[in-house]
């Protein structure tokens, strides 16, 4: 407040901008708050469109199967897209069960996963195992290359659960976009002088712009050209991966190599979380 000689404390003059600093600033939260509910509802529509997706299709494959006219080559086909269909599935619900411990911030010491040696190159060969039926349906092969020092890297200590939903994250997103009939590779090294992992894992099909490189694990950011392919995606994978990996004192990012191949590299340290957590007993 103003004081004038021999009168009463006049009032604050408002901000010739339009209001205070501080009705300015609830302004600015109203619409920040206004903008992730409307994310979040928006979220929460495309998961339970993508789980209903998978979910009927299984319904479907069972009916077949069980109306006894099914050959037995057709039976295989049947149970393969059904574990397709469900490796989806549970993709998904991990993601979805990820998001609000992740959005909530927790501290290293609060989550309730604890650090375990984790043999990443093992891993990664699950993973591809896991995966490789998603890409029978585009001719896509998943390798995991053999002989590079990854397989003889030491076992990085992290919370596999969560390490292993990073790289499901990427892998599922690389058959996502993969061109028909080509291969997804899955390489990487062990630096001894810094004492990290790196995974690479690349694949050729939509082009990754170079505006788009930095861009791609934004919470919620979705190419154009990704949305024109699978409109109901939700644009999480590569941001949750992000936050784990981060949270494993990792970093991550991408490149485009070519035309039509991206590459997406995880760097992970061995030691970097000892006593940071609770072991594993």
């Amino acid at each position: 407040m103003s004081v004038t000689k021999g009168g009463p404390p006049l009032p604050s003059q408002p901000n010739p901008g339009g209001g205070s600093a501080m009705e300015r600033e609830i302004k600015r939260l109203k619409e920040e708050l206004d903008r992730v509910d409307r994310e979040r509802i928006e979220y929460l529509q495309n998961v339970s469109h993508q789980l209903v997706a998978p979910l009927n299709a299984i319904k479907w494959h069972i009916e077949n199967l069980t109306n006894n006219r099914v050959s037995v080559d057709r039976a295989k086909k049947v149970l393969r897209s059904i574990y397709s269909q469900s490796t989806i599935a549970v993709h998904l619900a991990k993601n979805f069960a990820l998001m609000s411990n992740l959005d909530a911030d927790h501290a290293l010491t609060t989550l309730k996963e604890p650090l375990q040696e984790v043999n990443i190159f093992r891993l990664l060969v699950n993973l591809a195992d896991d995966f490789q039926p998603l890409g029978w349906d585009k001719d896509l092969k998943i390798s995991v290359i053999n002989g590079s020092s990854l397989e003889k890297a030491p076992a990085v200590l992290a919370m596999k659960p969560l390490i292993g939903q990073a790289f499901s994250n990427i892998i599922e997103n690389a058959v996502k976009y993969s061109n028909k009939g080509t291969e997804i590779t899955v390489d990487g090294t062990y630096d001894e002088r810094s004492d990290t992992v790196s995974v690479l894992i690349s694949n050729r099909g939509l082009p990754l712009k170079d505006e788009d490189v930095n861009r791609v694990f934004d919470r919620g950011y979705r190419t154009p050209a990704a949305k024109n392919l699978y409109p109901a995606g939700t644009g999480f994978g590569l941001y949750i991966a992000k936050r784990i990996v981060e949270l494993h004192e990792g970093a991550v990012s991408a490149r485009p190599d070519g035309l039509d191949r991206a590459t997406f590299e995880v760097v992970l340290p061995v030691h970097a979380l000892q006593g940071k957590a609770r072991q594993r007993d």
